[in-house]
């Protein structure tokens, strides 16, 4: 754990709390990608549930992915100087976290919203992907949900091997 011979307790839990949070996190933005490809592959009906679900989700999952960022400022502070503000990896970290929550809240959050909106127009039998709106607004919502896919395994490689540390 960053090289700390006997890491404080405090540390310790502060890294707990720092884990669980981006468990709880990105592990919900991941299963909503799974919930918003099963809706756009169905009917209206059947959409209107999962995204709505999609949309508790990710309104918790933020609440965590935002836990994730201040609890890692407290790891630094805590760190005993073993890690610093002015570490590659710990800047890095910051970049992708405001890349991931803007492409969270920017394309993905927005772009689920629609869909809802959408789904609720249609009559509940009607297969999504009939739709030419819901067509472009699943490729855009694919956009947003690789990028942020694709930032959470930048952040991981980022944690795992400290690069500049």
């Amino acid at each position: 754990m960053l090289g700390m011979a006997d890491p404080s307790t405090i540390y310790q839990i502060v890294l707990l709390l720092h884990v669980a949070a981006a468990i709880v996190g990105f592990g919900g933005l991941i299963a909503h990608s799974s919930y918003n490809a099963k809706a756009f592959g169905g009917n209206a009906g059947d959409a209107r549930v999962l995204l709505s679900t999609t949309q508790l989700v990710t309104k918790f999952a933020h609440y965590a992915i935002y836990g994730v960022f201040l609890l890692g400022i407290v790891l630094v502070a805590v760190s005993e100087d073993e890690v610093g503000f002015d570490e590659a990896w710990i800047s890095a970290s910051f970049v992708v976290w405001f890349l991931l929550v803007g492409a969270a809240h920017g394309l993905v959050k927005p772009t689920v919203g629609k869909l809802l909106t959408k789904a609720n127009e249609l009559d509940a039998e009607t297969k999504m992907t009939n739709d030419p709106d819901v067509v472009a607004l699943a490729k855009k919502l694919a956009l947003g949900e690789g990028i942020v896919q694709l930032m959470l395994v930048v952040a991981l490689a980022l944690m795992i091997w400290q690069p500049g540390a």
